[in-house]
């Protein structure tokens, strides 16, 4: 008979170097006979004596370990809860069972996508690693306790690591709290106040293309201007230098994916290149505020340390200015004899010499025509003037660079025309987005985050767009599509979502390729009608006007008196799938003169 229990030994201690033996668990029977339930080293704890309640269910009483984790991330798992459970965090009382129970289920999921990655111990997570899964975590629509309980193992790793095995190298949170990382503080009051507001808007393709040609054109004026100004006939602060700095506002702020906060503070010497592995990355520098991580590194393309240049060209006079002044301020309150009489000057000395090595300098012209770092309210305004002088009614604003930024790099990856990053030849679009993040330790993850929510966001539309009963489809994938529409599904916006989570999405041109693993390698890229019926193809409305172009060309070719009867039978093929996938869309192909007849307009 089973009359009591005995909590774990005080003998025990919890740094040993094995502690495999140690009991987790144990009853004792009428006769103080005790019976161990769980040692530490067996696949699942019985935490039975440890439950008071009544309503809690045997299932929720027993931790199963997850099967087929390398050895050093269950044991340093099972160690990190077991020392929370008998000592408590540093200043905390332990932890009850119930939380070491759910504290254990909700640690599975991450420790098996971990393992996925190639991740076979603690310390072989990178931050990179965990900014991925927590915005897999928004994805799934967890809120931020959700997210939290999910990270949960991976903090407690941390706190607990002087008895790990193989603890984490570095704190896992950057600079931030884990609640903030999570998003826990302040969330409330975050979600009230953005209700009803919408996304800020990505910068329409036109739009961009004006205003790099507005840029360009002031660029070339560039060198002009700093003659000019170097020779004095030319203010540093006059309008068209003002228009100079505005360019570089925009370039820096669209090509880098920094916040406006970071872009106003970046300094003297800020960008950079290295040569790794015959790739060279250049980067561009600044403090990151937002979430406290402090100095980070943000990859650009080439030109962009061009527009640094021209910045430091443009910032020296106002830079040499403000030393001056420092100067100034500094012998002035050498002479002052009353420190509360010198308060005003030890404010603005503090102010200068944090502004003398900015490059986004401006003069705040009044009593003392002072100069400093531009102010955000001072950047939305000349983001408003740039638009407005290259003939835009756009209204252009800094945030909407990130964004922009985000969702240019992600469609560049996947294979679409991105204007920005094919203008200044932004060539690391083509390499893997981990691997560029992997590059630079001190690269901002939020941005990374960012572009991870831009892909899903693409992919969602894309998605919601083939399920549109009025959406034309064509390619094997697309049919298949048409015919699963035609399936009543109980909730088609979740099963969308889902999808978009686990899908990959590419672009070839003339459709889109969902292949996940397999498939013809990127053949189809250079032989679009091997697109036609593959499984993995979706060519929608977006594409119409691709397939009407290659039906043409085919039918030019076809025209030819020397193509010889090989060539002839593979134009005559080629020009039947082009002519299926245009019927796909309800537009008729004349059997007798192969052109093209809409018979239901203009296709969705």
């Amino acid at each position: 008979m089973l009359a009591d229990f005995a909590l774990l030994p005080a003998a025990q201690p919890i740094s040993l170097p094995d502690l495999t033996p140690v009991v987790v668990s144990e009853v004792i029977d009428d006769h103080e006979h005790t019976h161990v339930l769980s040692r530490f080293g067996d696949s699942s704890w019985d935490l039975t004596p440890y439950f008071e309640q009544s309503n809690v269910p045997e299932s929720m009483k027993t931790i199963v370990w997850p099967q087929g984790l390398p050895s050093s991330l269950l044991l340093d798992t099972k160690t990190a809860l077991y020392v929370w459970f008998k000592e408590g965090r540093p200043g905390y009382q332990t932890a009850i069972a119930r939380t070491i129970f759910v504290a254990a289920v909700n640690a599975g999921p991450i420790l098996r996508w971990l393992v996925q990655q190639g991740v076979t111990a603690f310390a072989d997570i990178k931050p990179l690693h965990l900014s991925v899964y927590r915005q897999l975590c928004k994805e799934d629509d967890l809120r931020p306790r959700g997210i939290k309980s999910r990270l949960e193992i991976v903090n407690l790793a941390w706190v607990f690591r002087d008895h790990l095995h193989s603890p984490p190298g570095q704190y896992p949170w950057g600079e931030m709290p884990f609640a903030a990382y999570c998003g826990l503080m302040g969330h409330e009051l975050r979600s009230s106040a953005r209700q009803g507001v919408g996304k800020t808007p990505v910068i329409p393709r036109d739009v961009q293309s004006e205003l790099f040609l507005h840029c360009e054109r002031l660029f070339e004026q560039a060198e002009n201007l700093f003659r000019k100004r170097d020779a004095g006939s030319l203010g540093p602060s006059t309008e068209p230098m003002r228009d100079l700095r505005d360019a570089c506002l925009y370039l820096l702020s669209i090509t880098s994916g920094m916040r406006n906060e970071e872009v106003i503070g970046v300094e003297v010497g800020a960008g950079r290149r290295e040569l790794r592995g015959g790739v060279e990355y250049c980067w561009v520098s600044s403090v990151e505020h937002k979430t406290g991580k402090g100095r980070v590194d943000y990859m650009v393309p080439p030109m962009t340390l061009k527009v640094i240049e021209v910045l430091e060209r443009y910032s020296a006079p106002l830079r040499a200015t403000l030393r001056r002044e420092i100067q100034a301020l500094e012998a002035s309150l050498a002479g002052i004899k009353n420190p509360a009489d010198g308060m005003g000057l030890v404010k603005r000395l503090k102010q200068a010499r944090a502004d003398c090595q900015r490059l986004f300098l401006g003069v705040i012209y009044g009593k003392y025509n002072q100069i400093t770092a531009l102010s955000g309210v001072a950047t939305r305004v000349a983001m408003l003037r740039l638009a407005r002088n290259a003939g835009q009614d756009w209204k252009l604003s800094p945030h909407q660079c990130r964004r922009t930024y985000a969702r240019m790099f992600v469609e560049s990856r996947m294979g679409r025309q991105a204007l920005v990053f094919l203008k200044w030849q932004f060539k690391h679009s083509s390499i893997s987005m981990s691997q560029l993040y992997a590059a630079n330790p001190d690269q901002d993850p939020a941005l990374f985050e960012d572009m991870l929510a831009e892909y899903f966001d693409i992919k969602r539309d894309l998605l919601e767009s083939w399920s549109s009963p009025d959406q034309r489809l064509s390619g094997g994938a697309g049919r298949k599509i048409l015919e699963m529409r035609a399936s009543a599904i109980p909730d088609r916006e979740r099963l969308v979502v889902n999808t978009a989570m686990q899908i990959n999405i590419r672009a070839t041109g003339h459709g889109w390729c969902i292949a996940q693993d397999a498939g013809c390698g990127g053949a189809g890229l250079y032989e679009n009608t091997r697109c036609v019926d593959c499984k993995n193809s979706v060519i929608d409305a977006e594409h119409f006007a691709v397939w009407q172009g290659i039906h043409d060309q085919h039918r030019e070719m076809l025209a030819l008196d020397d193509l010889g009867p090989v060539v002839n039978a593979r134009v005559r093929r080629d020009l039947a799938l082009s002519a299926s996938v245009i019927a796909d869309f309800g537009v008729h192909i004349d059997s007798g003169t192969a052109a093209i007849q809409s018979t239901e307009g203009s296709p969705k």
